[in-house]
């Protein structure tokens, strides 16, 4: 809504729930969306139908489809990119046999191909090394605009009381330091690597694992190593904003992110991170002052966590550091750098540059 306030704005979407509210207008776009893996072939060019010759100044897309005419692509990722990793990590058998991912593929190559748009914002600096890599897009035409986070969200005023909550429904007790780790995919974002990390560090350290995924190698991974009374799953929650405020330090060893959206909500918790360097973090993590970069090894990770877990007063140090940093990614403030974009767009178009 910070440019729906600002601009007369039409969102194309084939589904929006709950409705788009004024002064926001919706375009509905007619689809075929069974199979679903064809979804993304489908809506290219019914949203493309839909919009015809619709008077609009400017078509911003949100990269998940391919225009025949854009002027602005938002890429939230790289799937060239995650194609790349999942290769490197052996599953290629996996991702060339659903057809979904060569569906994005194709929607991707078009996105980028010379002559089919004039700006790319990408949500990390990473990102757009990626597009320059992947499929030859001029760094010049790039404008790296992160996504925003609700600030007040993941900071409520009764911070202390949800805190205590979760704390108490999980029997964690009042003098242990929780490492909290949030994600879906916990091979990926690496939570073999924290448990590895925990029989080298205080017994006063617990996991708290929330998201949901397959608990059963990670729990036998804990048995084996003696800490299973140190890792809570407390899977799936949709309110995980009151888990952050039952953490005191963010653990995050993902191998691939596109943009680690996570970290920036853990940081407005005002927790200190211990992360992998990946699409997102190396934009936002100091190390040394609101966090750590570690490798994705329980070696690792107890290296960077073990002074965390004993000093107090450094987490809280870190953790203020990080909550004064990310108020700089405020969805207030990338309405205003979306806007920077848009008039330097507009100024090309009105100069009758074409696209190149």
């Amino acid at each position: 809504m910070h440019l729906a306030d600002r601009v007369a704005l039409t969102l194309v979407a084939n589904d929006v729930t709950p409705p788009a509210p004024a002064p926001l207008e919706w375009l509905r776009v007619e689809a075929a969306t069974r199979p679903s893996f064809i979804i993304p072939l489908t809506y290219s060019t019914a949203a493309t139908r839909a919009i015809g010759h619709g008077g609009f100044d400017l078509l911003h897309n949100q990269g998940g489809c391919a225009l025949r005419e854009q002027d602005v692509i938002t890429a939230h990722s790289c799937h060239r990119a995650w194609w790349r990793m999942k290769f490197q990590q052996g599953e290629a058998a996996r991702a060339l046999l659903n057809p979904l991912h060569h569906a994005v593929l194709h929607v991707e190559r078009q996105n980028y191909r010379p002559g089919a748009f004039r700006r790319v914002i990408a949500v990390s600096a990473g990102v757009g090394r990626e597009l320059t890599t992947h499929y030859d897009v001029d760094p010049e035409r790039i404008s790296v605009i992160p996504n925003g986070v609700d600030i007040e969200r993941f900071r409520p005023v009764d911070a202390d009381a949800r805190r205590a909550r979760i704390r108490s429904s999980h029997g964690i007790p009042a003098d242990a330091v929780v490492l909290l780790f949030v994600g879906k995919e916990f091979r990926r974002k690496g939570l073999a690597a924290l448990i590895d990390a925990l029989p080298h560090l205080p017994e006063t350290a617990v996991a708290l694992v929330v998201g949901g995924d397959d608990q059963a190698p990670f729990r036998q991974q804990a048995s084996a190593l003696g800490v299973a009374h140190r890792v809570i799953f407390a899977g799936h929650s949709t309110a995980v904003e009151d888990y952050f405020q039952a953490g005191d330090v963010f653990v995050f060893p993902t191998l691939y992110e596109a943009f680690a959206l996570v970290t920036l909500e853990a940081a407005a918790a005002g927790l200190p991170l211990v992360t992998t360097e990946v699409n997102g973090t190396e934009d936002f993590v100091v190390d040394g002052e609101n966090g750590r970069f570690v490798e994705r090894t329980g070696a690792s990770v107890a290296r960077a966590l073990e002074p965390l877990v004993r000093d107090r007063d450094l987490r809280r140090a870190w953790g203020d550091r990080a909550r004064r940093d990310v108020a700089a990614y405020t969805w207030a403030a990338v309405a205003d750098r979306t806007l920077a974009v848009y008039e330097e767009v507009l100024e090309e178009k009105r100069a009758g540059q074409a696209v190149s």
